[in-house]
């Protein structure tokens, strides 16, 4: 019996020091993505002609500095020695461009590439120096992100998340303004006001340049009991009073705001007082035909009882309402007062409270 237990001890002992082995084996194995690299700093070269590099300490610099006076940079970054890396750009629509690695002979100068041109061991983790160049026919040039990976050459370890360096003009969308008569436009992030003041000061700052988004251009006339806004020409819709842009093309953007002098010869005093309205204020009287006077001159706003309506003087016609010496013309309208106003008899030409 004895001589039987003996080999059995030792077939026991041997298998539990395999499984010690295997275990210990497969705990020192690599798992999980690898560690990211993590920025130091960006250098991007100074005009042409010049061999300096302006520096900076963040990932994202100042919009002022960019484009990138060229399509290189140069990127410091601290990762794990000897780690291995991938490198993309992507623009503003999502769109995602590899870079191959030229390690030695020059890249064709249309071609986008990167190289570290540096390592600094010294440090802990190491120092890497990158250089980065966009392809020329890299979509958008002036908006892009520079996305640095840490590549995995294990089947057994993931890459890295991306160091990501935003590489963006953000000041693309031009904006130009024209004003034509008696008003002015301001916008909305501020940046313009151009045309002429109340005072009579010229407003000379016509065309600006916007970051992404929505920019809302607002007429003013200078005189409301005189000058009224006609309407916009131009990016902007003929039939609105704020003219709304949505800024997400690089191509310029412009519109023309019009003014001109009122042509109604009432005032509201010599008329019924104008009723309150639910979902409307009252903005102004009409005028007669969207400015019949100017090719039937002599044509009047009047008013009575019912409302606003327009006289033309005509020999031989003798309408009563019109007293007795013109023709009862077209019905006035609110078209020239305000883009959206709506003629509410007797009441004159109002205008929704609110819009969306």
């Amino acid at each position: 019996m004895k001589t039987r237990i003996r080999p059995t001890i030792v077939t026991m002992a041997a298998l539990l020091f395999i499984g010690t082995l295997l275990v210990a084996c497969k705990d020192t194995r690599p798992s999980g993505p690898l560690e990211a690299p993590i920025f130091r700093q960006l250098s991007i070269p100074d005009p042409a002609g010049s061999n300096a590099w302006s520096t900076f300490s963040t990932s994202s610099p100042p919009a002022e500095v960019l484009p990138t006076r060229g399509r290189g940079v140069r990127v410091a970054f601290v990762a794990p020695v000897g780690s291995t890396f991938s490198v993309a750009l992507r623009t503003l629509d999502g769109t995602s461009t590899p870079l191959t690695e030229n390690q030695a002979a020059p890249a064709p100068p249309e071609a986008g590439y990167f190289q570290v041109i540096s390592v600094n061991a010294n440090l802990n983790p190491p120092l890497y120096t990158m250089y980065v160049r966009a392809p020329q026919a890299l979509s958008d040039p002036a908006n892009y992100d520079v996305m640095v990976v840490n590549r995995s050459l294990s089947s057994d370890v993931t890459d890295s998340a991306p160091m990501v360096v935003v590489l963006r003009q953000r000041k693309v969308f031009t904006v130009t303004v024209r004003v034509e008569g008696s008003g002015h436009v301001t916008s909305n992030p501020g940046g313009i006001q151009c045309g002429t003041a109340s005072s009579g000061t010229p407003l000379t700052t016509c065309t600006f340049a916007f970051g992404p988004g929505q920019v809302s251009l607002a007429p003013n006339s200078n005189d409301p009991n005189t000058t009224r806004f006609v309407g916009w020409t131009g990016n902007c819709p003929p039939g609105v009073q704020v003219c709304d842009m949505t800024l997400t093309g690089m191509a310029p953007m412009s519109a023309t705001a019009t003014f001109a002098a009122r042509t109604a010869s009432i005032t509201a005093s010599t008329c019924p007082a104008a009723p309150a309205l639910p979902g409307l204020r009252w903005i102004n009287v009409p005028n007669c035909g969207g400015d019949a006077h100017d090719s039937h001159p002599g044509i009047t706003l009047q008013c009575d009882g019912n409302g606003f309506f327009c006289c033309e003087p005509k020999i031989g016609a003798s309408s009563s309402r019109c007293g007795g010496g013109g023709k009862l013309e077209s019905a006035p309208d609110c078209r020239h007062v305000a883009p959206r106003g709506l003629l509410r008899q007797p009441g004159g030409c109002y205008e929704v409270d609110s819009f969306p």
